[in-house]
């Protein structure tokens, strides 16, 4: 599977030329975006035993000025990895059977759910561009 997008670096390079206020406006979208990101994961995710899973979800401003914004949603409970790709057969230390965790159903996967969030955040952003009477267009 692969995502082509033309005119992406067209479009960063847009970003970098924004008034400030156009540039507030685009933060607040990623972060708009990222916090809605790391509700989605929370949601999709089980709450287990301990929570630890949804409670590790963050969302967090990177960098916000003129020459854009970024922000990072992040999966921080050590176990994360295991949930959403599973693993083989597992036994500890004594070689009692501990099973296998089996994958997370794509639904339940942090990079899907962050993958459509981005997308959607990219059309806010476009909008917003248009809406300050830039043109954007793409191929």
């Amino acid at each position: 599977m692969s995502v082509k997008w033309s005119g992406l670096e067209e479009f960063k390079r847009e970003l970098l030329n924004l008034p400030a206020h156009l540039a507030d406006e685009a933060g607040a979208i990623v972060m708009e975006s990222a916090q809605q990101a790391a509700k989605d994961v929370q949601s999709a995710y089980p709450k287990g035993p301990t929570g630890n899973l949804k409670r590790g979800v963050t969302a967090r401003l990177e960098n916000r000025g003129r020459a854009g914004a970024s922000a990072l949603v992040k999966s921080g409970a050590r176990h994360s990895h295991i949930f959403e790709k599973g693993t083989g057969p597992r036994k500890n230390s004594r070689g009692a059977n501990r099973g296998r965790m089996p994958e997370a159903q794509p639904s339940q996967q942090m990079i899907p759910i962050v993958i459509r969030a981005r997308r959607q955040m990219v059309a806010k952003l476009i909008q917003m561009m248009q809406a300050n009477g830039l043109t954007v267009t793409s191929s």
